[in-house]
């Protein structure tokens, strides 16, 4: 009896098991044991991936911000410029730029990689029917027969995509496929257009400004217009090539010379990536790193009204890309006057002493002033104190004052800048040197024109001279005294005139939004500063957008990466909206 019951038993399993079996070979989802082993035909197709399929949903949200960026009508009167000047005739294309530009979102939205592979998957694998038909992409081959021609196919249609795209607003074109010799380094940059790089730089510029302000129009209004201005502070965060090795302009010419009768075999290799530069920075165990790349120039939203709230979320208004420690100022401007097309007045802009400390005035200070922003900034040591002046009058880190400000007033910065004061003394001057700034007597005109007076003239003085004697009543007795040995001994036209002309080039250099050292410019400082650090690590966090990782955006060049940088702080900026929107219906329930 129990030999019979072990048998009947096992007949049982057996016939179990191949029903089993049967069922697992029938579903192509599930292990086949026969073909495969113990993976299912999907792991194999994809290579042991988990690709889900993007809902229609999610493709449609995508669909829709890409056409709200308007760049798609961009991109065609690109392409009909191009042709019209080259004779070339456009061909239908397989895959559209649409269909790239929303499956780089879809790609961002989920973290993963920016690569052309990963590209080809979303497009071949992971969308719906009716998300096909959305895009006008035709039905990949059904089945797992062919799959690695058809794989290989879509590759290369994607691949063709992104590039036809990218050719339209690429400022340095290169071959990029192999490494390079030095000697045919040296031929890309003789080769090269600086005519064609400036028009594609604007293009490119454009396409990156398109999508941010889509972000920024996805706020509601009342955050949007939470300020009458649209305040900035600006930074640079280094961006790695995918493509490590570079070069020195400096001994170029010497690699050249060296190759010349040298085995082919035996030359070393070049950079891939031609146009890029090197970036010093510093390491994690302290030490200089030099760095092969670009740097991402980002002008994020602040808050000069209300620096210590959270009006609105931190998100990328502007940004361009660029070579390391070139162009700088010209960059900045760029993303000034990017930022106007949120519909804002120009309000204040706060930056670091990579900038205004650095620059011409020519190139950074006039502009930034005839678009309207102000600035905010901290100045190098040797700019502290007295900087020239006008009419008598003296300019001191961005204010007109009194030529008779007691010393100790005028050198307030820089002596705590050396040690000589304390911070509670440094603070004391500071405020009591207010009452010497000339005051200005009306608005500018349209050529920046201002009338300024000296602080001991008009209806409420701020300080007492015996230049300007008045009677008792019409001075406070806080006002302070400018003492008699003080006095200039020849006095100019601010000390004998009721008000001066200051043009807008006058003190250019130095003009700031707020008075320099007060609390109210060290919190607005404090809060850019730490404002544009934040973007800067949120948008570079690995479990994030990754920016700071080259092997995430495997695409060679300038224009590839301000593509994907572009993505990237478009991802970012959505998510960060809609983490401000989640805090604000948390705080209010």
């Amino acid at each position: 009896m129990t030999n019979n019951r072990f048998t009947d038993n096992l007949n049982s399993d057996t016939n179990s098991l191949a029903t089993l079996r049967a069922t697992m070979t029938a579903d192509s989802t599930t292990p086949d044991t026969t073909d495969f082993g113990g993976m299912s035909a999907s792991e194999v197709n994809s290579g042991g991936r988990t690709d889900h399929v993007f809902t229609s949903q999610q493709v449609a949200l995508a669909h829709s911000r890409v056409l709200q960026t308007g760049i798609l009508d961009k991109l065609d009167a690109w392409r009909s410029e191009d042709a019209h000047f080259t004779g070339a005739s456009a061909r239908p294309a397989l895959i559209s730029d649409h269909a790239i530009l929303v499956g780089l979102l879809l790609l961002a939205s989920e973290h993963g990689p920016l690569q052309i592979s990963s590209l080809a998957l979303v497009i071949q694998n992971r969308l719906t029917p009716e998300s096909r038909t959305l895009l006008h992409l035709s039905e990949p081959a059904p089945g797992f027969a062919g799959h690695a021609r058809e794989e290989k196919r879509w590759l290369a249609r994607t691949h063709h995509a992104f590039h036809r795209m990218l050719g339209l607003m690429d400022p340095f074109p290169q071959e990029r496929n192999t490494s390079s010799t030095y000697t045919e380094v040296q031929a890309v940059l003789d080769a090269h257009d600086a005519d064609r790089e400036k028009k594609m730089k604007i293009r490119l510029d454009e396409f990156t400004a398109a999508f941010l302000h889509m972000t920024f129009m996805q706020q509601p209004q009342h955050i949007r217009l939470a300020t009458s201005r649209i305040d900035l502070a600006v930074d640079q965060t280094f961006i790695a090539s995918p493509t490590t090795r570079g070069f020195s302009s400096k001994t170029l010419a010497q690699k050249v010379a060296d190759e010349i009768g040298t085995d082919p075999l035996l030359r070393q290799p070049a950079p891939v990536d031609v146009f890029a530069g090197w970036w010093l920075g510093t390491a994690h165990n302290g030490r200089s790193d030099s760095r092969w790349g670009w740097m991402a120039n980002i002008a994020v939203r602040v808050d000069s009204e209300h620096p210590g709230e959270s009006q609105f979320p931190k998100l990328a208004i502007s940004a361009t890309l660029s070579m390391p420690n070139i162009g700088v100022a010209e960059e900045a401007v760029s993303l000034m006057r990017s930022a106007l097309s949120t519909g804002r007045a120009p309000g204040i802009l706060d930056a670091d002493k990579a900038y205004f400390a650095s620059s011409p005035v020519e190139r950074l200070h006039e502009p930034t002033f005839n678009l309207g922003f102000t600035r905010s900034t901290d100045y190098r040591v040797e700019r502290l104190g007295v900087q020239g002046g006008q009419y008598g009058a003296t300019f001191i880190e961005g204010k007109v004052y009194c030529p008779s400000m007691p010393t100790t007033l005028q050198n307030a910065s820089r002596d705590h800048v050396n040690g000589a004061i304390d911070a509670e003394t440094y603070q004391r001057r500071i405020q009591a040197r207010v009452r010497f700034e000339l005051r200005p007597k009306g608005k500018p005109d349209d050529q920046g024109r201002v009338r300024m007076m000296c602080p001991a003239v008009g209806s409420k003085p701020t300080v007492t001279c015996p230049l300007r004697e008045r009677s008792a009543s019409d001075v406070s007795s806080a006002s302070p005294r400018v003492a008699e040995d003080d006095l200039a001994e020849y006095p100019d036209k601010i000390c004998i005139q009721h008000s001066v002309t200051f043009g807008k080039q006058d003190g250019l250099r130095e003009r700031q939004a707020f008075t320099y050292g007060s609390p109210e410019w060290e919190e607005f400082h404090t809060h850019s500063r730490n404002s544009a650090e934040s973007l800067n690590a949120g948008v570079k966090s690995p479990a994030l957008e990754s920016l700071d990782d080259a092997s995430r955006r495997s695409v060679r060049g300038f224009a590839a990466d301000q593509v994907f940088v572009t993505i990237l702080l478009t991802n970012y900026n959505l998510r960060t909206i809609t983490a401000f929107t989640r805090a604000n219906i948390r705080d209010q329930a």
